[in-house]
């Protein structure tokens, strides 16, 4: 995977959940601080695209780059001083994105342990054989898919009599009846359990 490769993944996943933003400079402060004899890098700084309250208008910051395992400290040091540029909250949403140059890739154990220390930022490391895919989605940039909404036009009761109904043959309609207004009567713990089992008619026997 070329450096390219991976950023445009990247900025693709980037351009559909959040707004970039424009501004360059610090930007280009940024990509400055890092020696141009170590790898390659890239800087967004984005925030949220429904930033409908203050908290979430604040900038976080994607430092991207492609070292060999040689620069790892020089990557560090770079987040370290990029983080320094910027103003409490955004100190706290740094992130450093890291893809090996070279043959000589760290071990999965190597990843895991980088991955692990959050000095200066947290950091994603691309893993042995890991697709950008699979790194994604283990980051914030990965899309969380909205639960679906409740049927509130469901009685609870009716959708958990449905499936007893299978199991025990004597759940017939007069005692699903009796289940229902059972717990409408407001009874709780042992008159609960009074009205439901101790109570239960003879016939109602397990088939």
């Amino acid at each position: 995977m070329t450096f390219e490769q991976f950023t445009a993944h990247i900025n693709s996943v980037v351009e559909n959940r959040f707004s970039i933003e424009n501004q360059n400079d610090i930007k280009t402060e940024m990509l400055a601080l890092l020696p141009e004899n170590i790898g390659r890098k890239q800087v967004l700084r984005v925030c949220r695209q429904d930033s409908s309250d203050t908290l979430s208008r604040y900038m976080k910051t994607l430092l991207i780059v492609a070292i060999t395992s040689d620069n790892l400290r020089a990557a560090l040091q770079w987040a370290a001083l990029c983080k320094e540029m910027l103003l409490d909250p955004e100190t706290s949403d740094v992130y450093l994105f890291i893809m090996w140059l070279g043959d000589n890739n760290p071990s999965i154990e190597e990843c895991l342990r980088i991955e692990a220390n959050e000095d200066f930022c947290r950091k994603f490391v691309l893993r042995p054989s890991e697709t950008v895919e699979s790194l994604i989605e283990r980051t914030f940039l990965k899309k969380v898919d909205a639960p679906q909404p409740l049927d509130l036009g469901q009685d609870p009761l009716i959708s958990a009599f449905s499936g007893l109904e299978e199991d025990f043959g004597w759940l017939d309609q007069a005692e699903k009846t009796r289940w229902k207004e059972a717990f409408n009567s407001g009874a709780s713990g042992s008159d609960l359990f009074d009205a439901l089992i101790t109570h239960k008619p003879e016939n109602n026997e397990a088939s």
